[in-house]
This record gives C-alpha cells, sequence and structure tokens, in this order.
C-alpha cells in the first residue's frame, strides 16, 4: 500500500480533493473543501497516492494542544475514495492517532475496520427512501404525525421556499437551544456564513412553514448527489402549538417524493428530536464515533 502522506491545507490540491470525495462510494458534501473552510477552525489531511483516497483531519488547540474535533453542522467524515478497503481505513485511523494525542470524529456510515480493537461508538442516523409515490411514502408515518400534519392543515399554515436569508436566520438564531444543542458564540459565525455560501451557490434551499405571513417553522435542506440532508431546521411556540414542524417535513417530502435519492434527516442524540424523525419512516443508518485519549493514558500511568 503507498505511504499515507500529511498534507497541509493550504497545499491540497482543491480539484483533486474534490473530486475524490465527489466520486467516492460514500460521497458526503461535509468532506468537500468549501464547507470544510467554514466549520472547521483548522483542517489538514491525510492522503493516499495521488488522492486515491483522503481524510480531512479537522482541529483546533486546547490548552496548548492539537486535538481531533467533529465540527459543528457536519455529522460524519472519515476516509473518502473508491474503493477504501478496511485494512486502508485502518492505517489512516492509526496515522491520525499517532499525529494527535486526542481525537474525537464520527466515521461515515461506509466505513469497514480490519480490527475491532479500536474504540467506536455505535450512533444512528435516519435516511428515507425517497423513489416512491408520496403517496406510498405517507403510509409510513406515525399515526400521531398524520394528526399533526392534520392539524397544521387545519391551522392554515402555508408552505414556503421563498423566505429571505436573512429572515431565515434570524428566525433560527432566535429559537435555537443554546444549552440543548450547545450552541456557543462561534457556532453562530458558523452558520450565518455556512447558510450565506450554502444560498450564494444555490447548494440547498430554505423551506418554511408561516402562520398570518410569520415564520414558524423553518429548515435549510442541503443538495448532494442523491441526498437531501436536513442540516438546520428549528420552530417557535407558535410552530410547536400548530404542528408546523410536521407540516414543514411532510412538505418537504412530498417535494421530493419520486426521487432516486434519501431524505438525511441527520438523526440525532436528543432522544425527543430523534423520535420526531423516525415517525416519518425513515430507516436507521449506523455510523460511529472513533475516540483516543493518549493524554489521559499518559496521566494514569503517570500516576
Amino acid at each position: 500500500m503507498s505511504a499515507i502522506r500529511l498534507v497541509k491545507r493550504k497545499e491540497i490540491d482543491e480539484v483533486l480533493w474534490n473530486e475524490c470525495i465527489q466520486q467516492s462510494d460514500h460521497s458526503l458534501p461535509y468532506a468537500l473543501s468549501w464547507y470544510l473552510d467554514i466549520v472547521a477552525e483548522n483542517w489538514d489531511a491525510l492522503v493516499l497516492g495521488n488522492y486515491r483516497a483522503v481524510m480531512p483531519l479537522v482541529w483546533l488547540r486546547k490548552l496548548g494542544v492539537a486535538v481531533l474535533y467533529q465540527p459543528y453542522y457536519c455529522q460524519q467524515l472519515g476516509v473518502f475514495g473508491q474503493p477504501v478497503s478496511a485494512a486502508e481505513n485502518t492505517e489512516f485511523l492509526k496515522t491520525a492517532s499517532s499525529r494527535f494525542p486526542y481525537v474525537h470524529i464520527n466515521l461515515h456510515a461506509q466505513t469497514t475496520l480490519e480490527t475491532e480493537s479500536l474504540k467506536l461508538k455505535k450512533k444512528k442516523n435516519l435516511l428515507l427512501d425517497l423513489n416512491h409515490d408520496y403517496t406510498a411514502i405517507r403510509k409510513g408515518y406515525s399515526q400521531n404525525h398524520r394528526r399533526n400534519i392534520a392539524k397544521a392543515e387545519k391551522a392554515g399554515l402555508r408552505f414556503s421556499t421563498s423566505e429571505s436569508l436573512r429572515s431565515f436566520q434570524s428566525f433560527y438564531l432566535e429559537n435555537v437551544r443554546h444549552t440543548g444543542e450547545k450552541f456557543e458564540p462561534q457556532h453562530e459565525k458558523i452558520f450565518l456564513r455556512l447558510t450565506e455560501q450554502v444560498l450564494a451557490h444555490r447548494y440547498g434551499q430554505i423551506y418554511a412553514m408561516l402562520l398570518d405571513n410569520k415564520l414558524v417553522a423553518a429548515s435549510l435542506v442541503l443538495f448532494h448527489p442523491h441526498r437531501f440532508i436536513n442540516i438546520i431546521n428549528t420552530s417557535n411556540t407558535a410552530g410547536k402549538e400548530t404542528g408546523a414542524s410536521h407540516g414543514l417535513f411532510d412538505k418537504i417530502i412530498q417535494t421530493h417524493a419520486n426521487t432516486p435519492a434519501v431524505f438525511d434527516f441527520e438523526g440525532s442524540s436528543i432522544p425527543a428530536i430523534a423520535r420526531f424523525y423516525q415517525g416519518f419512516g425513515p430507516a436507521e443508518e449506523t455510523f460511529y464515533l472513533y475516540q483516543t485519549n493518549l493524554l489521559k493514558s499518559l496521566s494514569q500511568r503517570i500516576r
């Protein structure tokens, strides 16, 4: 196997990098260079051969130590290429761990590994197959969701695809659960820049529900080949009272039904949100959190 080399961000060939991500067996927008430039405090990469396979290394410094972390608005990363063997994936992770004393990253769902000795924690994503008639997809909704969708219709909510970026940004920042979602000032900066770039380059679309011409629920859906990703969404009190989020996702699903793609809810570690997404009948997809903590190991040995 060719040697895996460390490449600094400024030295990365963006054309070859993005081609590798886009042609990967499990292509995801989170690993594209423009996306990483927005969500990552710093990032470099491990590269195999002439970009046959790559692994983003998103890092920051804590107490003077460089650590690998999973950035906000970025559910899965890991190794991308076509194809990437279990042995190569394992070698990438070992190389990353040898360079960073602390690692906390999510590996994409198609990651296969050669050994089970790595510290992995199972996580869940939720994907809805859109390649069916809307009527067939709706049959998979829970009864509670169908009731809430009817509630939204009865309340006279209006579905919109023409809300401005500024109104969406203001609405989200007013309603995001800062504590529950660990949303901090640096995340607001990322949010503003990400939403601006997504819409400026038509990488996604804002969908919203309005009551008396006022926003009550909204979502930014990211577009990627064969995948629509629920990257950001929120609702306010009036939206919760009228079933606006149920109605919103139902309309989004209806809009993209009969498409050879999946709707990626992005799962959630918050039980109530996960149950909400599950009510639309998606299939579960497993991915893994990979963690190492050499600093902790060393401190325990010293004791």
